[in-house]
C-alpha cells in the first residue's frame, strides 16, 4: 500500500473512531508521517521523499501546560524510510530511526502569581541513518527551563531552556571522501557544549489549532579534539489542527537545519530543509 493510501486509511478511521469516544487525556499515542528533505544547497544532493511511523509517550499532550511538582515524559520513537536515498551515497539505507526522549519538573514558581515555573530538564535526541548524510547522531542535555503560560481565552506558551549538552556526530557520504579527501576521523566529531532552546506556542481556544515557532542551538566548543568544533542552529514552524476531538490531531511542519564546522568538510553548506505531514491518534 502507498505511503499516501496507509495515511487516508487511518485519517479515516481515526475520524471514525472518534465519533463514538469522548475526547480522553491518554498519553500514548501513534503516529504516520509524510515528509521531504534536501540539501538545496548542493547540486549533488537529492531530494528524499518518504513516510513512516511514530510510538509516543506525551503527558503534555499538545495544549497543555506545565503544572508544578509534575513529572512529564515525552518520549517518541520512529521508523522511516525513505523512496530516494542520498544518491551520492552507494551504501546509505533507505531506512532510518530516531528516538527523542525529554523530561520536565516544575520545582518552583515566582512572579505576582507564581505565573512563572522553574523546571529541571533533561533531554535524549538519537538519530540513526537520517537526515541524509547523518549516519549516526545523539545529543543529550541536562538544565533548567523557564516557562509562562499567557490567555483565558486563547494561550500563548514560551519556555527557554539552558543547559550542557554532550554530541557525537558520525557522517556518512562518498562525497567528501571521494572528492575533498576527508577521512571518517574528521567527519565524525563528538565533545561537549551548550544547548539553547525558545519555544514558542499559540493555541486558539475555540478551534484548538496550535501555531508552533521554535529556535535551538548546540555550540559544540568545549572538550573536542584537534581544536575542532560543531555547532547546529534548528529552527521549526509547525501547524497542529484538531480532527474532530484532541485525539485526533494533524500536524504540519517546516523545519530548517544548519550546522558548522571548524573546516569545510562537505564541499557545501550543511543545510538540511525539511517539510513533514503527520497524522497523530491518541489512543
Amino acid at each position: 500500500m502507498k505511503i499516501t493510501q496507509l495515511f487516508a486509511s487511518l485519517l479515516l478511521a481515526g475520524l471514525s473512531t472518534t465519533a463514538f469516544a469522548s475526547t480522553e487525556q491518554s498519553p500514548f499515542a501513534a503516529s504516520i508521517i509524510a515528509g521531504l528533505e534536501s540539501y538545496p544547497d548542493s547540486e549533488f544532493s537529492s531530494m528524499s521523499r518518504g513516510g513512516g511511523i511514530s510510538l509516543i509517550w506525551d503527558d503534555l499532550r499538545y495544549n497543555n501546560s506545565y503544572q508544578l511538582d509534575q513529572n512529564y515524559f515525552r518520549v517518541r520513537g520512529t521508523y522511516y524510510y525513505e523512496r530516494d536515498s542520498e544518491k551520492y551515497d552507494e551504501d546509505r539505507f533507505r531506512n532510518s530511526a530516531d528516538l527523542k526522549f525529554n523530561y520536565q519538573r516544575p520545582f518552583t514558581s515566582f512572579g505576582q502569581d507564581n505565573e512563572y515555573l522553574l523546571s529541571i530538564h533533561a533531554r535524549y535526541e538519537g538519530h540513526y541513518n537520517s537526515q541524509q548524510l547523518e549516519e549516526f547522531e545523539q545529543l543529550a542535555v541536562a538544565g533548567l527551563s523557564l516557562d509562562r503560560h499567557f490567555g483565558q481565552n486563547n494561550f500563548y506558551d514560551v519556555g527557554i531552556i539552558l543547559g550542557l549538552a554532550y554530541s557525537h556526530e558520525e557522517k556518512d557520504d562518498d562525497w567528501p571522501r571521494e572528492e575533498m579527501g576527508q577521512g571518517e576521523e574528521m567527519l565524525g566529531r563528538q565533545g561537549m557544549g551548550y544547548f539553547f532552546e525558545w519555544k514558542n506556542s499559540y493555541t486558539f481556544g475555540h478551534t484548538g489549532v496550535q501555531l508552533i515557532a521554535n529556535y535551538s542551538r548546540y555550540d559544540g566548543r568545549w572538550a573536542y579534539d584537534a581544536n575542532k568544533f560543531y555547532t547546529m542552529d534548528r529552527v521549526t514552524f509547525g501547524v497542529v489542527t484538531p480532527l474532530a476531538n484532541e485525539n485526533n490531531l494533524l500536524h504540519f511542519t517546516s523545519q530548517y537545519i544548519s550546522r558548522d564546522y571548524e573546516v569545510d568538510l562537505l564541499g557545501f553548506e550543511d543545510t538540511l530543509y525539511r517539510v513533514a505531514m503527520e497524522y497523530v491518534h491518541y489512543f
